[in-house]
Protein backbone atom coordinates (compact mmCIF):
# COMPACT_ATOMS: atom_id res chain seq x y z
CA UNK A 1 0.00 0.00 0.00
CA UNK A 2 2.98 2.57 0.90
CA UNK A 3 3.95 1.76 -2.53
CA UNK A 4 1.06 2.56 -4.31
CA UNK A 5 0.94 5.88 -2.37
CA UNK A 6 4.55 6.81 -3.08
CA UNK A 7 3.73 5.64 -7.09
CA UNK A 8 0.85 7.87 -7.29
CA UNK A 9 2.90 10.79 -5.23
CA UNK A 10 5.99 10.63 -7.53
CA UNK A 11 3.75 10.30 -10.52
CA UNK A 12 2.02 13.72 -9.48
CA UNK A 13 5.12 15.15 -8.64
CA UNK A 14 6.91 13.92 -12.26
CA UNK A 15 3.06 15.43 -13.88
CA UNK A 16 3.91 19.48 -11.86
CA UNK A 17 7.24 19.40 -12.83
CA UNK A 18 6.49 18.95 -16.92
CA UNK A 19 3.72 20.90 -17.23
CA UNK A 20 3.82 22.94 -14.19
CA UNK A 21 -0.05 22.96 -13.67
CA UNK A 22 -3.12 21.51 -14.69
CA UNK A 23 -3.15 24.71 -16.23
CA UNK A 24 -1.40 23.14 -19.59
CA UNK A 25 -4.89 21.07 -20.60
CA UNK A 26 -6.93 23.87 -20.12
CA UNK A 27 -5.01 26.66 -22.28
CA UNK A 28 -6.11 25.63 -26.04
CA UNK A 29 -4.56 28.06 -28.98
CA UNK A 30 -7.17 30.07 -30.14
CA UNK A 31 -7.38 31.92 -33.51
CA UNK A 32 -7.66 35.50 -32.28
CA UNK A 33 -10.94 37.87 -33.07
CA UNK A 34 -10.58 41.56 -33.61
CA UNK A 35 -13.42 43.30 -35.55
CA UNK A 36 -11.26 44.03 -38.64
CA UNK A 37 -10.80 40.46 -39.18
CA UNK A 38 -12.23 39.25 -42.73
CA UNK A 39 -13.53 42.55 -43.81
CA UNK A 40 -12.87 44.36 -46.78
CA UNK A 41 -10.35 46.69 -47.01
CA UNK A 42 -13.30 49.22 -48.11
CA UNK A 43 -15.28 48.79 -44.66
CA UNK A 44 -14.34 51.77 -42.35
CA UNK A 45 -12.60 53.48 -45.09
CA UNK A 46 -9.60 51.13 -44.31
CA UNK A 47 -8.19 51.84 -47.39
CA UNK A 48 -8.28 55.46 -47.95
CA UNK A 49 -5.12 55.54 -45.23
CA UNK A 50 -3.49 52.14 -47.14
CA UNK A 51 0.34 52.08 -47.68
CA UNK A 52 2.34 49.60 -49.49
CA UNK A 53 4.92 48.11 -46.58
CA UNK A 54 6.01 45.01 -48.74
CA UNK A 55 6.01 44.30 -52.17
CA UNK A 56 7.54 41.69 -54.49
CA UNK A 57 7.63 41.03 -58.63
CA UNK A 58 6.91 37.37 -59.79
CA UNK A 59 7.77 36.72 -62.95
CA UNK A 60 6.91 34.03 -65.25
CA UNK A 61 5.93 33.14 -69.00
CA UNK A 62 6.84 36.47 -70.43
CA UNK A 63 4.89 38.42 -67.68
CA UNK A 64 4.78 39.78 -64.16
CA UNK A 65 2.49 39.80 -61.13
CA UNK A 66 2.77 42.50 -58.46
CA UNK A 67 2.36 41.08 -54.92
CA UNK A 68 2.00 43.82 -52.24
CA UNK A 69 1.00 43.75 -48.02
CA UNK A 70 -0.86 46.91 -47.55
CA UNK A 71 -1.37 48.40 -44.28
CA UNK A 72 -3.65 50.82 -42.58
CA UNK A 73 -2.36 53.50 -40.79
CA UNK A 74 -5.80 53.93 -39.48
CA UNK A 75 -6.83 51.04 -38.94
CA UNK A 76 -3.88 48.91 -38.11
CA UNK A 77 -5.06 46.21 -40.35
CA UNK A 78 -3.12 44.32 -42.81
CA UNK A 79 -4.23 42.48 -46.43
CA UNK A 80 -2.74 41.38 -49.71
CA UNK A 81 -3.13 42.76 -53.09
CA UNK A 82 -2.00 40.95 -56.52
CA UNK A 83 -1.42 42.49 -59.69
CA UNK A 84 -1.18 40.86 -62.32
CA UNK A 85 0.57 42.75 -65.56
CA UNK A 86 -1.37 41.02 -68.50
CA UNK A 87 -5.33 40.22 -68.41
CA UNK A 88 -5.67 36.34 -66.80
CA UNK A 89 -6.06 33.68 -69.55
CA UNK A 90 -7.98 31.22 -67.51
CA UNK A 91 -10.55 31.41 -64.55
CA UNK A 92 -8.80 31.45 -60.98
CA UNK A 93 -5.58 31.92 -62.56
CA UNK A 94 -3.68 33.68 -59.60
CA UNK A 95 -4.89 34.66 -56.28
CA UNK A 96 -3.17 35.82 -52.97
CA UNK A 97 -3.55 35.02 -49.42
CA UNK A 98 -2.90 37.65 -46.23
CA UNK A 99 -1.79 35.77 -43.13
CA UNK A 100 -0.67 36.90 -39.40
CA UNK A 101 1.63 35.43 -37.39
CA UNK A 102 0.18 35.26 -34.08
CA UNK A 103 -2.73 32.64 -34.82
CA UNK A 104 -1.35 32.04 -38.20
CA UNK A 105 -5.09 33.30 -39.35
CA UNK A 106 -5.27 33.91 -43.37
CA UNK A 107 -7.79 34.90 -45.46
CA UNK A 108 -7.93 34.65 -49.42
CA UNK A 109 -9.25 36.85 -52.42
CA UNK A 110 -11.95 33.99 -52.71
CA UNK A 111 -12.32 34.58 -48.84
CA UNK A 112 -15.82 36.88 -47.69
CA UNK A 113 -14.45 40.16 -47.87
CA UNK A 114 -11.78 39.96 -50.61
CA UNK A 115 -13.19 40.80 -54.29
CA UNK A 116 -12.25 37.04 -55.38
CA UNK A 117 -9.60 35.05 -57.46
CA UNK A 118 -8.40 36.76 -60.48
CA UNK A 119 -10.25 35.29 -63.38
CA UNK A 120 -10.28 35.21 -66.80
CA UNK A 121 -9.71 38.98 -68.45
CA UNK A 122 -9.06 40.39 -64.50
CA UNK A 123 -5.50 41.58 -63.29
CA UNK A 124 -5.99 41.81 -59.90
CA UNK A 125 -7.48 40.82 -56.53
CA UNK A 126 -7.25 41.88 -52.94
CA UNK A 127 -7.83 39.51 -49.38
CA UNK A 128 -9.74 40.54 -46.88
CA UNK A 129 -8.21 42.55 -43.77
CA UNK A 130 -6.52 40.62 -40.54
CA UNK A 131 -5.55 42.78 -37.40
CA UNK A 132 -1.83 44.25 -37.66
CA UNK A 133 -0.63 45.80 -34.46
CA UNK A 134 2.40 45.27 -32.77
CA UNK A 135 3.03 42.07 -31.63
CA UNK A 136 1.36 40.97 -34.58
CA UNK A 137 2.56 40.42 -37.68
CA UNK A 138 1.64 39.94 -41.70
CA UNK A 139 2.85 38.54 -44.60
CA UNK A 140 0.91 38.48 -48.32
CA UNK A 141 1.65 35.07 -50.34
CA UNK A 142 1.06 35.00 -54.17
CA UNK A 143 -0.17 31.96 -56.31
CA UNK A 144 0.40 31.98 -59.96
CA UNK A 145 0.46 29.34 -62.37
CA UNK A 146 3.78 27.40 -61.96
CA UNK A 147 4.90 29.58 -59.57
CA UNK A 148 4.46 31.43 -55.89
CA UNK A 149 5.98 34.23 -53.63
CA UNK A 150 6.01 35.94 -50.14
CA UNK A 151 6.42 39.07 -48.57
CA UNK A 152 8.18 39.30 -45.61
CA UNK A 153 6.58 40.30 -42.39
CA UNK A 154 5.49 43.55 -41.22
Amino acid sequence: MKRMVLCISLTFVAFFVLFGSLDFFTNKASAETHSYDGKSPYYNSCAASAVTKKNLKIYANGASANLELKFSTTCKTAWAKITLSRPAKTDGEATALVVRNTDNKQFSCASPGGNGEINKGQTTCYTPMVYDLDPRKAKAVAFWPYTAGETGWY
